[in-house]
């Protein structure tokens, strides 16, 4: 955004009068009190402001406690493109080898190709590593059986580096 300031700035005076330089022959001794104040003018300048726009933590790594049933449905339907409510959801933490946190949600309807092309197609889960998308469709993360199951996995213990032919 940008927003107009006042600001004031010294005038800038000539050092040189009518061509005549001084030397270091010429001293001249001034006393503090004799000292003019500097001029000063206000002029108005264009500065850059920085809004931020969104300030909301991701929904999956607030406490449970604090998420109400809406809010889930809602993450839900903005993750799926689905117009229906979820039939459930788990909301959990994993801590072991690896700490991830994790969002799950199950549809109210089977797809309508669920049992269609069972290998070409996976479950949408959505790996995050320190709340960066690393891959929308995680193959490994669930069995072909689960291709149902919707949701995200965000872990801070990955490196964030990983390229994606290594997930």
């Amino acid at each position: 955004m940008q927003k107009e300031v006042e600001k004031e700035v010294e005038e800038e005076e000539e050092t040189k009068e009518d061509g005549e330089d001084k030397t270091d022959d010429d001293v001249e001794v001034k006393d503090e009190e004799d000292k003019p104040k500097p001029k000063t003018k206000k002029i108005k300048e264009k500065v850059w402001e920085w809004e931020l726009i969104n300030d909301n933590k991701a929904i999956w790594m607030r406490s449970k406690e604090d998420i109400e049933d809406e809010d889930y449905k809602k993450f839900y339907k903005s993750l799926t493109k689905d117009y229906d409510d979820p039939l459930s959801w788990i909301h959990f933490k994993a801590e072991g080898e690896v700490e991830f946190t994790s969002l799950m949600f199950i549809a109210k309807r089977a797809p309508h190709d669920m049992f269609e092309n069972y290998y070409g197609k996976s479950a949408i889960m959505k790996l995050y590593v320190r709340r960066v998308l690393i891959n929308e469709e995680f193959d490994d993360l669930l069995p072909r059986y689960l291709n149902f199951v919707r949701g995200v996995v965000d872990s801070d213990e990955l490196p964030i580096n990983v390229s994606r032919d290594n997930i």
